[in-house]
């Protein structure tokens, strides 16, 4: 009698999808790492707060191109990946099998990040389409409330690294090395080194959920202090 190709229980099928989920919840965080690094790469040299009204105008007007794909394309993408990587770092800062209060952190943190986000791209999307049509003030007003998203940002970078970090050093999770580097940039989004910290954002996204995501055969020894 041969056997039956496929035939598989049905709930082990069920187990080895809910896994290869799991696995790609963090390594989300890679792809939002390599996003996030794009969009500020097309975007370094936007307008602030106290550059002048007809610079902002011509700045936005220059690069409609660019924002098109940073804040219709990139933003919205990276607004999705941190929803599945705040999930996944959710699940791995679980305690003693339980959830914990660091991975709710961090998952709102998550979702906090993401609305940021999605706001970005709406306002560069207004921004652009308002520059196109030669609406000057609605282009200074838009520009005037997106160099203001650093608000927003740092709190919720500040609860997502903040609340892995402590909550990695309790169940091993991550390195030590690499929690204590999460813990530093963490803080530094609740100072004035915000704007630097905020630079190691995407390769700290990179390293984490490239770490998070391997396949571990056993459960990691927590770090005792």
């Amino acid at each position: 009698m041969q056997p039956v190709v496929g035939s598989r229980n049905p709930k082990e099928r069920e187990l080895v999808v809910s896994d290869r989920f799991d696995r790609f919840l963090p390594f989300a965080g890679v792809l939002a790492g390599l996003l996030l690094a794009a969009g500020l790469t097309l975007t370094y040299s936007i307008p602030n707060s106290e550059t002048a009204f007809d610079e902002t105008f011509s700045w936005w007007q220059d690069n409609r191109g660019q924002h098109q794909i940073s804040g219709l394309l990139l933003a919205p993408l990276v607004a999705l990946m941190l929803v599945f990587f705040g999930a996944g770092l959710q699940r791995r800062l679980r305690h003693d099998s339980r959830d914990s209060g660091h991975g709710s952190v961090a998952f709102g943190g998550a979702i906090l990040g993401a609305t940021g986000f999605a706001l970005i791209g709406m306002l560069e999307g207004a921004a652009t389409n308002a520059a196109h049509e030669g609406h000057r003030e609605a282009v200074y007003a838009l520009s005037q409330l997106h160099s203001y998203d650093w608000l927003a940002f740092n709190a919720s970078w500040a609860a997502v690294l903040l609340a892995t970090g402590l909550g990695a050093r309790r169940n091993g999770v991550l390195p030590s090395p690499l929690v204590w580097a999460t813990i530093v940039i963490g803080a530094s989004q609740l100072t004035p080194l915000g704007f630097l910290g905020s630079l190691l954002i995407p390769p700290w996204l990179i390293v984490v959920g490239l770490w998070l995501s391997r396949r571990r055969k056993a459960s990691p020894e927590p770090i005792r202090s």
